[in-house]
């Protein structure tokens, strides 16, 4: 494994590498898990709505800040990974 971390701040300390990454794919698959759980409760509130006859904005706007997130956890895992790696 790289022990280098190309930062601004320069290198990391031997050994310390490995705990960043270790920290980094842990924070990744927890923000993923999120946006999963995201996306299934955004779907229920479509669901509801739609069953009672309310209007569906409030649902669109939860599919939404879901798809939002999940493009910015994308975003910040590929930057994380070209900077660490």
């Amino acid at each position: 494994m790289n022990d280098k971390l190309v930062l601004a701040i320069g290198t990391c300390p031997p050994g310390a590498c490995n705990k960043i990454n270790t920290i980094g794919s842990w924070i990744t698959w927890v923000a993923a898990w999120a946006a999963g759980v995201a996306f299934v409760i955004s779907g229920a509130i479509l669901c509801w709505a739609y069953f009672s006859g309310h209007g569906s904005s409030r649902a669109m706007k939860a599919l939404g800040g879901a798809c939002a997130g999940s493009i910015l956890i994308s975003a910040a895992s590929a930057l994380t990974n070209a900077l660490i790696n």
